[in-house]
Formats: C-alpha cells, sequence, structure tokens
C-alpha cells in the first residue's frame, strides 16, 4: 500500500510538473498571440492609410484634363525648330571662339598689368638713386656734341 502511495504521489507531482509547463506553454502562446494581435492591427492601419493614398491619387488622376494631342505635337515640331536653328547658328562654336578671345584678352592685361608693375617699381628704384645722391655729384656737361 505505501508502494501504491508513493507511486501516487510521484504521479501527482509528474501531472503537476506538466500542469506548470502546460501553463507556462498557454502563457507564452497567449503573449504570442497578443503580439500577433498588435502586428495585425497595425498591419492594418497601415494598409488604411496606403488605400486612402492611392484612392487620392485615382481621385486625382480622374480629374486631370484632357490632353490635347494636336496642342501637344505643334509644341514638340516648335522645339524640334527651336533646337535646329540652334544647331544652324552654330553658337557652341561661337561661344568657344569667344571664350577664346576672351582668355587670350585676359593673358594680355595679365601681361600689362605685370610691366606696369615692373615699371613702377624702377621708377620707385630712380626716385631711391636720385634721392640718395648728394647735391652736385654728377657731371652735367653735355655728354654728346653736335
Amino acid at each position: 500500500m505505501m508502494d501504491q502511495l508513493n507511486e501516487a504521489e510521484e504521479e501527482l507531482k509528474r501531472k503537476k510538473d506538466e500542469a506548470d509547463s502546460d501553463m507556462m506553454m498557454a502563457a507564452m502562446a497567449s503573449d504570442n498571440a497578443k503580439q500577433a494581435e498588435d502586428n495585425a492591427r497595425k498591419a492594418k492601419s497601415t494598409v488604411k492609410t496606403v488605400l486612402k493614398i492611392i484612392l487620392d491619387l485615382m481621385d486625382q488622376l480622374g480629374n486631370l484634363d484632357k490632353v490635347d494631342l494636336s496642342k501637344l505635337n505643334r509644341i514638340d515640331e516648335s522645339l524640334k525648330r527651336a533646337k535646329d536653328k540652334m544647331a544652324g547658328s552654330e553658337l557652341d562654336k561661337k561661344l568657344a571662339d569667344l571664350n577664346d578671345v576672351a582668355s587670350t584678352q585676359k593673358e594680355m592685361i595679365d601681361d600689362y598689368e605685370r610691366q606696369i608693375r615692373e615699371i613702377r617699381s624702377d621708377i620707385a628704384n630712380l626716385n631711391d638713386i636720385k634721392n640718395t645722391l648728394p647735391e652736385g655729384c654728377f657731371n652735367s656737361a653735355a655728354l654728346e656734341q653736335p
């Protein structure tokens, strides 16, 4: 009888452990179900938002004015003529030529400015020399004879 009692207690303990394990699994399943429900709500909200945007876009597309193809073709032809005129006028070549001339002129101006700086420096040097010479320290006789 004692053996039966021990066996019953062990069986009861096993059943209690199984019940505890089942309770833990049920709690995890419940948490997962709640998380799945939250995810489903978020997805539903996102789908509603996207659907509203799509419906608004479709409404806007439905309200577009009809395109006048003949007017569009006239505009296209006008654009082609303007492009042809520009290509025929050789604007790119003329612009390149003008840029070359401008570059040459800039080089000349830079050279003139350099020469002016050199001349001013020479004048300053000559003035320094003149100012450092004492009075009467030069021969005033004419160097060239007529």
